[in-house]
């Protein structure tokens, strides 16, 4: 009994909860606002209009995407680069540029096609979530009916007896017990597709950070700048050592950044 109430108890239980919930509305948001923005767009596009009709609703996109990386990251504890993995941009970057950058950068998709999902999984989220409820508490609320004279039907059986009325609350009572339990098992779907989709560092930003670590330590080895990354970003699968292994070679090969041997491991320094 303990560890049923502790469930109930449980802040994570009623964050979860909370996510599946808002997962309806925010999907029929980010759905309404991508179709209609789209549609909008491409269709003024003859006459110019379209694009800066198009440059809002990405705006608006990556906006709402933001939103729903902090929620995911909040109550579901998803793994997310810290400020969105976002480094400032260069004080000199023109507004093409930065234009281009958004629209080219495939983690601008990436939202984009996040909140196209979000209504069908936030609608599965939100089913999931009242049918747990509705199994926990329909053989109480049954013999509340049953008691003030309302009958109530399942099928062709009309339930109008308090006798009948207790065949459901066995089902309430195991989804009562288990109902926090499978709420957080459940919750680790949306968890880990919101990790996929929006908990996404760009290599172009990833080899920037490293830049920017090798200019406050001087030399450092792969380890030491991912632990230094790991300061800034946070821990997640979006940060690996493959990953800033990928973007030190990257580096060295345009020559921004230089190696050397020392006994067993590799220093790094901007060249």
């Amino acid at each position: 009994m303990s560890g049923v109430l502790g469930a109930y108890a449980d802040r994570r239980t009623w964050e979860v909860a909370a996510y599946l919930l808002l997962g309806l509305p925010l999907g029929v948001l980010g759905f309404v606002l991508l179709v209609t923005g789209f549609s909008l767009g491409l269709g003024l596009l003859v006459t110019l209009l379209g694009i800066p009709v198009l440059v809002v609703t990405i705006l608006l996109a990556r906006t709402l995407a933001s939103f729903e990386r902090r929620l995911a990251s909040t109550l579901l504890e998803a793994p997310m680069p810290l400020g969105g993995g976002r480094i400032p941009d260069e004080p000199d970057r023109g507004l093409w540029r930065r234009l281009r950058a958004m629209f080219g950068g495939a983690r601008t998709w990436w939202e984009v096609g996040f909140l196209l999902l979000r209504f069908p999984l936030g609608l599965i989220d939100f089913l999931v979530l009242v049918s747990i409820a509705t199994l926990a508490l329909c053989g109480f609320v049954q013999r509340i009916l049953v008691a003030v004279g309302v009958d109530d039907q399942i099928g062709g059986w009309t339930i109008d007896t308090f006798g009948e009325s207790l065949v459901l609350v066995p089902v309430s009572i195991v989804f009562l017990a288990v109902g926090p339990w499978l709420i957080r098992r459940w919750g680790r779907v949306p968890a880990w597709v919101a990790t996929t989709m929006l908990g996404r560092l760009e290599q172009r930003e990833l080899k920037r950070a490293v830049v920017h670590t090798l200019e406050r330590t001087g030399e450092a080895d792969g380890l030491l700048i991912l632990d230094e990354l790991e300061l800034q970003f946070g821990r997640g699968p979006f940060l690996t050592a493959t990953r800033v292994q990928a973007a030190l070679l990257a580096l060295e090969s345009t020559e921004q950044v230089v190696g050397r041997r020392d006994a067993s491991r590799t220093l790094y320094a901007l060249a």
